[in-house]
């Protein structure tokens, strides 16, 4: 009995700094920082992935309960600090969806009409259908496999126990997707609810007599509702393009380590 639970404490311990760095990623990953993942929950899809690779972890006759080293405080923060960074480049993505319909919701007059998410807050409830949207993309797509995957690799690609600071820089220099992308999803739908304020004002000043609020409002729904039923295609292949780019950087990010 006490060899089992000598056994039992050496296997917590390596699975002490693997596991920092992944419950650090579903702390900060847009699907599992959802209201309905408690901590709990998190610890516990933490503690079943970082059993999962267990069998891939490296192993030390002398300690095989330290096979990354001392876990040292210093070295469970940087872990955490990886994997919060890698979640956050997926939260760029979701944050670029939340703008673009912010945007596309002042348009269209529906600004008003706000639901409220633990994650982010208020938000429009057009936000709150496009982030819908963009997370059933990421999962239809087998985006959670693939992230999950590259979780495990990093384990040996950025062998735990091995102190770095994250690149900042990079993670910076990536967070312009929430520009660029809230750009790309709402750009055609902006520049037809514009092209139709622009045709209402010069249909006011034709005809003074127009109530041009009420003419404006209605006719602003309903192209905009119209457009975004035909665009919800479109809409979804950008927002599948840009979770490949945040693939690619966190790919980007374990090679460096590799190398």
């Amino acid at each position: 009995m006490l060899e089992l639970g000598v056994l039992t404490l050496n296997w917590l311990q390596a699975l002490m700094l693997p596991m920092t760095r992944i419950t650090g990623f579903f702390i900060a990953a847009p699907i599992f920082s959802q209201a309905a993942a408690t901590g709990r929950v998190r610890v516990v899809f933490a503690a079943l992935l970082s059993i999962a690779v267990l069998p891939v972890l490296p192993t030390s006759l002398s300690d095989p309960g330290r096979p990354f080293g001392e876990p040292t405080l210093l070295l469970l923060l940087n872990e955490a600090l990886i994997g919060v960074s890698m979640g956050l480049a997926l939260q760029f993505v979701a944050a670029a969806v939340t703008t673009a319909g912010e945007h596309i919701s002042m348009s269209l007059g529906l600004s008003f009409a706000q639901s409220f998410d633990p994650t982010i807050g208020s938000t429009p409830v057009l936000s709150q259908f496009l982030n819908l949207m963009s997370l059933l993309v990421f999962l239809t797509a087998d985006g959670h496999a693939v992230v999950i995957s590259m979780m495990t690799e990093s384990i040996r690609t950025l062998p735990p126990g091995e102190f770095r600071l994250a690149d900042v820089n990079a993670l910076l220099e990536f967070s312009r997707v929430v520009f660029n992308g809230a750009a790309l999803l709402a750009a055609p739908l902006l520049l037809a609810l514009l092209a139709v304020n622009i045709g209402v004002g010069a249909l006011s000043r034709a005809t003074p007599q127009l109530n041009v609020f009420a003419v404006g409002f209605a006719v602003s729904l309903l192209v905009g509702f119209s457009l975004l039923f035909l665009l919800v295609p479109v809409i979804a292949e950008r927002i599948t393009e840009l979770w490949q780019q945040a693939e690619a950087f966190m790919r980007a990010r374990l090679s460096v380590g590799e190398s």
